[in-house]
């Protein structure tokens, strides 16, 4: 049973009551889930698990010293959250103050935002997540196709607070994440689809059953091989898009890390043309898809926030804390997650097949997702990634070719700067990790982008 909007809220007040009561200036922020995954591996359950838990935050402050501290408890051990609040003051009594001003401001009413949570998904049952995942592969599997992946869903309730006003901020979301993995006993390869939705009845195993099932002639039929090194077309799936984009939170549009050397933007591009015309990235918490949130811990409203328009890099993002120690002003960017949205292109292409058929002048990669990525240097903006799940070789005579896994190692600069174009239909990727707090995240991006002279460092002799 998940706790009540209403319930939150009033527990909140009262410990806002009794900090304010004992002289604390702290601010709460309060994190509750329900979260159900479920495993595959060998084409059977390996793993089927739900847990309930709710995370108290408290962070003290003593002039320009804090303290944090953290209780995982319920709402019914009234007695365990003061003492958290208690400690984190403690804790902010012996801490080192910065030699900068934080900001603390009171808390603004905003409406509830919760229209983003779907009770029926947040309580899918085992039993309908099994059922997804074999309506998905239905008629796939056999003696030498197994199965993997996994299935995670729930809901998160949260509220912010702090005790310069009774005004407790409440949010609520609902999602799930899906993966599809089928693999060759013997081969080795393996081939992979996603699937995100905020609601039940965005779920559709049809939309992830597509894909694979076209993969899986390929991978069975055509012709393997191991390319050569060099510079490549590639066209990217959706969910490799969205890596890459994501990868450009910490090392491209960051504020704080930018003032630190650590970014490959600078500011003396703000304003400049730095990426493909074609190309604009917004945080965009309007975005349902993205399951975003319409204020920070802080209590900022979030509206959004272009960060590429046309390829002009417009704006960093600034979290309150980095704001404070740089003297920049805050962007509503303290929140647990992005809401990334690529803007469409205008090439009409929606699905794999789609993209199979169309008329090619020169070979091409498909490169549905990376795996295994990493930045190389992050003032470079330098990334590197491997293939594995389901690359293809489109060649200029309209014949389809395997290639073995390789691995792209470029600039994030020349891959969103050698845009050709992107499609007109537009997906969300799920990018939520499976442990810890759940942290629901995903990034709307086109299903298939193409960028030119994509450098391939590496290819491997088989799978």
């Amino acid at each position: 049973m998940h706790p009540e909007k209403q319930h939150i809220k009033e527990t909140l007040r009262q410990l806002l009551a009794f900090a304010t009561a004992r002289g604390i200036a702290a601010e709460f922020w309060l994190h509750a889930e329900h979260s159900a995954l479920m495993r595959f591996a060998n084409s059977a359950i390996s793993l089927n698990t739900t847990e309930d838990a709710l995370t108290f935050s408290v962070t003290a402050r003593r002039g320009n010293a804090l303290g944090g501290y953290e209780v995982t408890t319920d709402l019914t051990h009234l007695d365990a959250l003061q003492r958290a609040i208690l400690a984190a003051d403690e804790i902010a009594q012996h801490a080192v103050p910065v030699a900068y001003a934080r900001r603390f401001t009171p808390m603004q009413p905003l409406p509830d935002d919760d229209a983003a949570f779907d009770e029926a998904l947040c309580a899918l049952t085992p039993q309908a997540m099994l059922a997804f995942v074999q309506d998905a592969t239905r008629g796939l599997l056999s003696a030498t196709i197994q199965l993997s992946g996994m299935v995670s869903c729930g809901g998160v309730w949260q509220a912010a607070a702090n005790t310069l006003s009774d005004t407790v901020l409440y949010h609520a979301a609902s999602d799930a994440n899906i993966s599809v993995v089928l693999s060759h006993v013997t081969d080795k390869w393996e081939l992979q689809a996603t699937h995100s939705a905020t609601s039940r009845r965005a779920l559709d195993p049809a939309a992830v059953r597509a894909p694979l099932a076209l993969l899986l002639e390929q991978y069975q039929h055509a012709p393997q091989l191991q390319l050569s090194p060099g510079q490549f077309p590639v066209v990217f799936g959706a969910d490799a898009l969205a890596d890459l984009v994501q990868f450009c939170a910490h090392t491209g549009f960051s504020g704080g890390n930018c003032k630190r050397q650590l970014t490959f933007l600078k500011e003396a591009q703000l304003g400049q043309q730095v990426f493909a015309n074609a190309l604009s990235i917004t945080d965009d918490p309007t975005a349902r898809a993205t399951f975003p949130y319409a204020f920070d811990v802080h209590g900022i409203a979030r509206r959004p926030f272009p960060l590429v328009t046309r390829g002009v890099f417009k704006a960093f993002m600034w979290s309150r804390d980095d704001a404070d120690e740089f003297s920049a002003q805050e962007t509503g960017h303290s929140v647990p997650n992005i809401s990334f949205v690529v803007a469409p292109g205008a090439t009409r292409v929606a699905t794999l097949a789609e993209l199979l058929a169309m008329p090619r002048t020169a070979d091409l990669l498909y490169i549905p997702h990376l795996h295994y990525m990493n930045v190389v240097n992050e003032t470079e903006g330098i990334v590197t990634g491997c293939s594995r799940f389901g690359a293809l070789l489109l060649r200029a005579d309209g014949s389809i070719a395997v290639p073995f896994n390789l691995r792209i190692t470029e600039k994030l600069q020349n891959l969103f700067g050698n845009i050709d174009w992107l499609a007109a239909t537009c997906t969300a990727v799920n990018t939520s990790g499976t442990y810890g707090r759940r942290t629901a995240t995903a990034v709307m991006t086109p299903a298939f982008t193409q960028v030119n002279n994509v450098s391939i460092t590496h290819t491997n002799p088989g799978f």
